[in-house]
């Protein structure tokens, strides 16, 4: 072949790959710094979105094939994918029984209802921490209560960007009028709900979470006749009044992860304040941080078997 026919072959190829779709290339910034990145929680089973970003620790990798169309996303037993790799966040209408799980806004909070194939009675409401939103402990309510119906409710402060139950001023001082107006309201949602769907109060867990578990303990002590039973996951107290509650016949749960440095250290006074309202309180401490994992799931499945166990007596 000679020389010129070489140069014009070459020359081809060159017009041809300019002119191919930049669509169906595999194009990374890597000039743009990288968002810092937020250490994940030991063996997490909730927690924050799945996107599709290309993680900039491909820069230093040569990619040759092209990424395929993302696929319509499936059911996931986030439990059981162990480890780093489980999901840091229930995908949005995917992870749950089968039923309903529109979210629904004709009431005081935004809010989806999740239905069992095989119900039992049971229900089990579900308050998110900051920044996430109703659909985050769904795939951790599967879990812990394969047949309870589930009422996932959002909350609806906005602050920062994320959304919370409640203000807060500091990471563990909060704005008291807020956590009144919202808890009367949330008050006000779970009575029209539970009227709604026939949702037996007597057979219902308040399952929360950080930020969302503090508004559970501050209804149950400014709404006493509310919450029966309730599992408050990283948690403390939050109200700087003394409340005159009765909450006996109460039961509750509360989780806390040695590592957490900011929520653990008042965990000993949350179990204090409901015993002395006259709560049933079982405080478990467990290896881990501030996010959830699997210890989590078996804590409080065991306490809910074993609370289940105490009513069949009685």
């Amino acid at each position: 072949m000679g020389k010129p026919t070489l140069y014009a072959l070459l020359a081809g190829l060159s017009l041809i790959a300019a002119a191919y779709p930049a669509s169906a290339r595999i194009i990374i910034d890597c000039e743009k710094p990288a968002a810092a990145k937020v250490p994940a929680p030991a063996n997490p089973v909730d927690p924050l979105a799945v996107t599709g970003k290309t993680s900039t620790a491909a820069c230093g990798q040569k990619l040759q094939a092209v990424v395929p169309a993302p696929e319509k996303a499936q059911p996931i037993n986030i439990v059981a994918t162990g480890g780093a790799g489980m999901l840091k966040k229930a995908v949005k209408g995917e992870i749950l029984p089968q039923g309903e799980s529109a979210l629904r806004d004709d009431l005081a909070f935004k809010y989806r209802l999740y239905r069992p194939d095989e119900p039992n009675g049971d229900a089990m409401v579900l308050l998110h921490g900051s920044g996430q939103d109703e659909t985050s402990l769904v795939s951790l309510a599967t879990k812990i209560a394969p047949h309870a119906l589930l009422l996932a409710v959002r909350g609806r402060i906005m602050q920062d960007g994320t959304s919370r139950w409640y203000r807060r001023l500091t990471a563990v001082s909060f704005d008291q009028k807020d956590i009144h107006v919202e808890a009367k309201a949330f008050a006000g949602f779970l009575k029209q709900a539970t009227e709604k769907y026939k949702i037996d109060l007597n057979r219902t867990t308040f399952l929360g979470y950080s930020n969302g578990a503090n508004l559970v303990g501050a209804v149950m002590m400014l709404y006493p006749d509310m919450v029966k039973q309730a599992v408050l996951l990283r948690s403390m107290p939050v109200l700087t009044e003394n409340t005159d509650a009765n909450l006996a016949g109460a039961r509750v749960l509360t989780v806390s992860g040695v590592a957490d440095q900011t929520y653990a250290p008042f965990a000993p006074a949350l179990a204090t304040l409901l015993r002395a309202h006259g709560a049933t309180v079982e405080a478990k401490s467990i290896k881990s941080d501030h996010g959830l994992g699997n210890d989590d799931v078996r804590v409080v499945s065991e306490w809910l078997s074993g609370t289940s166990a105490e009513l069949k007596k009685n």
